[in-house]
Parts: C-alpha cells; sequence; structure tokens
C-alpha cells in the first residue's frame, strides 16, 4: 500500500527522536509537524473515523467498507508509522516491548 500523500515527506521534517532526554523537544516537534499539516487530530484522537460500513437504502450496513473509512485509516496508519519512526530503540522498546 502506498503512503499518504499528507505523510510522505513529514519524516524528514522530524529531527528529534524520543529518548530519556528529549521528549519535551520531541513532543513540541512532533505535534508542530502534525498541526501544521493538519494531522494533529489523528494524534490526540480527536478525529473521528467516518462510517465503516456502507449503508444501502433499506438493506442497512453491508461489509463493505466505505472509501472514506479506508482513506481515514491509511492516514491513521501512516501516522503511527510516523510516530514509531521517530522513537529510539530504547523508546520503541516501550511500545513493542524487550525481547
Amino acid at each position: 500500500m502506498a503512503s499518504s500523500p499528507k505523510i510522505d515527506g513529514l519524516l524528514g521534517l522530524l529531527t528529534i527522536r524520543l529518548n530519556d532526554d528529549s521528549f519535551l523537544k520531541w513532543s513540541y516537534q512532533l505535534g508542530s509537524v502534525l498541526q501544521g499539516h493538519d494531522l494533529f487530530g489523528h494524534f490526540n484522537c480527536s478525529s473521528i473515523s467516518p462510517s465503516k460500513y456502507t449503508i444501502v437504502g433499506e438493506e442497512g450496513a453491508t461489509s463493505e467498507l466505505t472509501a472514506a473509512y479506508k482513506d481515514w485509516i491509511h492516514t491513521d496508519k501512516a501516522i503511527l508509522i510516523l510516530l514509531i519512526a521517530s522513537l529510539s530503540d530504547e523508546a520503541l522498546e516501550y511500545v513493542i516491548g524487550k525481547d
């Protein structure tokens, strides 16, 4: 799957990786980049996903995913990838656990 056009190139804007000593700088930079590209709502959960399934007349909901939902999930996961890429190895261990 191709990355979201909104996300392409954002990793290059993040010059600070999260570690024990960098939280304030990392948080400020990440928040600024996401706000500057109108993506912060995905990060702080204020962006609500659109309807997941297509509604077809009187039949109601189907198992078909809406295009808007697919796009929203695509952007949401791309931001997760961006977030993970901005973590130091030590910080990443807190997210995925130690071996």
